[in-house]
């Protein structure tokens, strides 16, 4: 038993379940704390780049990745919103972010891809 607690030691001063096991999928640097794992548990994430041909709701958008869409999940906001789909893809630009009911239209304006914010498993 000593010899496995001295091996969890020297992995660093993190409780075990800090990362949910590696389960989580943070959304990145630009977006703090959304995706994280917090008290063993996943919090809500961005999840893929959807196109505005394909979806009009962050409803329709988690959806289509098997999850289910949080409002006002991600850091207060329901998602994000980009000028193309290479731009959303792109994990060093952070678009800009609204707070509205999954069910609402996305606001597309100018943009043509979105990241939403839904439920990990």
């Amino acid at each position: 038993m000593l010899f496995v607690l001295t091996l969890l030691a020297g992995c660093g001063s993190r409780p075990l379940d800090s990362n949910c096991d590696g389960m989580c999928q943070p959304a990145g640097a630009n977006y703090p704390g959304v995706g994280e794992c917090n008290a063993g548990v996943c919090t809500p994430t961005y999840l893929e780049c959807a196109v505005q041909s394909e979806v009009s709701t962050c409803d329709e958008a988690c959806a289509a990745q098997g999850s289910v869409c949080v409002a006002g999940g991600c850091g207060g906001n329901t998602y994000a919103l980009f000028a193309s789909l290479s731009w959303c893809q792109n994990p060093e630009i952070k678009g800009p972010e609204r707070e509205r009911e999954c069910n609402e239209p996305i606001e597309w304006q100018f943009s043509s891809a979105v990241k939403c914010c839904c439920e990990q498993e």
